[in-house]
Order: C-alpha cells, then structure tokens, then sequence
C-alpha cells in the first residue's frame, strides 16, 4: 500500500484532476508498453525542439531513440505537449534509459505505461 506523505494511514488520496491525453506524433507507439517521459513544454514545436537538444547533448544514451510527443491537457493549467523517448517493451527497458540518462547528467525522466 502506497501512502501519500502527510497522510494518515487508510485516508483516501484526494483525486487528481482529470489528464487527457493524445499521441501527437513521430513514431510508432505500439512497439512496447512503457515510455520515458524527458521534457513537457507549452507547444509541440518546443517539445521535439527540447527533446532533440537532449538527444544532441545525450547522444550515448537518447541518439537512436525514437521521439513521441503526447499532448496533455491538465485543465486550469493549460495544454502541455511531452516528449517521451520510447517506447519500450519493459519497464525496466525504460527504467534503464531513465537511469542512464540521469547517470549522464540529463534531466530527471519519469516513466509512463503507453
């Protein structure tokens, strides 16, 4: 049982607004089940910018790794796009990029189901 920090044993977590999400491009999404989530940016343009930037400067790691952006609307916050690479066909596929990328000195990743 996961606890929320703060929160006493057997409360309910408050519940999350709702996420919509749609896949907005660039490579196939059904090769594997997991992605790594590396930047969420305002537009889809500054994502696959952002993420391209990552992939220059991580090439070791993100070189050969496909992009795909997905489009988030998170209600009162706005739209955000983020880009994932991926995807992947474990989780411990993904976990392995994200930690290689942090190892390297990347940004933090978070890892997604797809």
């Amino acid at each position: 049982m996961s606890l929320v920090p703060g929160q006493a044993d057997g409360a309910a977590a408050p519940a999350a607004p709702p996420t919509r999400v749609a896949s907005t491009s660039t490579a196939s999404v059904g090769g594997g089940g997991y992605l790594v989530q590396v930047s969420s940016q305002k537009n889809e343009a500054d994502a696959q910018a952002s993420y391209r930037t990552l992939q220059g400067k991580y090439r070791n790691v993100l070189g050969s790794q496909p992009l795909v952006v997905k489009r988030v609307d998170l209600g009162e916050k706005g739209v955000y796009y983020r880009a994932f690479a991926g995807p992947f066909a474990s989780s411990e596929e993904a976990n392995q990029l994200c930690r290689s990328l942090m190892s390297a000195g990347g940004p933090q990743c978070l890892i997604q189901r797809n």
